[in-house]
């Protein structure tokens, strides 16, 4: 079952077009039901579905013997904000490289594809409440109405955003080739350590698979408390003798919620 229904009904209401190898669109369902040609997802009764151009990067890249990763990485990210599931995404993978390469996928475009897949599915998942169930962290939803709140409050104050509140965002730096599961446990370790720190009923959420950050108010001591951060991250891994190395900075604050808001969409973009 898709993780998107919402982005799969709208995705069912599209005309049926399908793309051969060459690129051209035809709307022949019997050459869209063809076993060997690629697919982004399969209608209920397995017959292929409606959207083959997803995989054209990769194509035109096994077709020219170039690098398949940077492609595969883009197809992965566009199926799962289509609606379709992993299932389905590598299935398609392995028709279009039969089709092509008389073989199955390589194993990079495997990993690049689900890769991608995943980071696309849980920048979803996290949107669906307000908490996200792995970190504990507050969803960038929920951040971005404490936000909305804290400028209200302001305004009917009369005081300043920037003077009063910042936001200390925290990157895990990781090794190239880190998969999806580990970056999650990364977050994790983050998340123990802003708890720690701010522990006195500031939002701590999720910006993205990335980052995280505090809603702190802007005190004296919070340098001092940045540096506190970044050396509980350094030090957390007793089971490890290498550092956990993480950019923490402090953010500030725009004079307005509508470019606060930016900020947060900013940080919360992927890399």
């Amino acid at each position: 079952m898709s993780l998107f229904a919402d982005f799969r009904r709208r995705f069912d209401l599209r005309p049926s077009w399908s793309l051969n190898l060459a690129g051209s669109l035809a709307r022949d369902r019997s050459e869209a039901s063809s076993p060997e040609q690629p697919y982004g997802r399969r209608e209920p009764y397995g017959t292929a579905g409606t959207d083959r151009s997803a995989y054209l990067a990769i194509a035109e890249a096994l077709q020219d013997g170039a690098d398949v990763v940077p492609a595969s990485d883009e197809v992965g990210r566009r199926l799962a904000e289509d609606g379709v599931s992993l299932l389905e995404a590598l299935d398609g993978l392995s028709a279009l490289y039969r089709s092509i390469a008389g073989g199955e996928p390589a194993f990079d475009a495997v990993r690049a594809l689900s890769s991608s897949w995943a980071e696309a599915s849980l920048i979803y998942l996290h949107s669906l409440s307000c908490e996200d169930p792995l970190t504990g962290l507050s969803s960038l939803a929920h951040l971005r109405s404490r936000l909305g709140e804290i400028y209200r409050e302001a305004e009917l104050r009369g005081t300043s955003v920037p003077a009063t509140h910042a936001l200390v965002v925290v990157e895990p730096l990781t090794p190239a080739g880190i998969t999806p599961v580990e970056r999650e446990l990364r977050l994790i370790d983050v998340a123990e350590c802003l708890r720690i720190v701010f522990a006195g009923g500031d939002v701590l959420g999720r910006l993205g698979t990335r980052r995280a950050a505090a809603l702190v108010d802007r005190k004296p001591n919070l340098p001092d408390q940045v540096e506190t951060v970044r050396a509980l991250i350094t030090q957390w891994r007793l089971d490890s003798d290498e550092p956990q190395l993480a950019r923490v900075w402090i953010e500030g604050l725009p004079a307005s919620f509508e470019w606060g808001g930016r900020v947060l969409d900013e940080l919360a973009r992927p890399s």
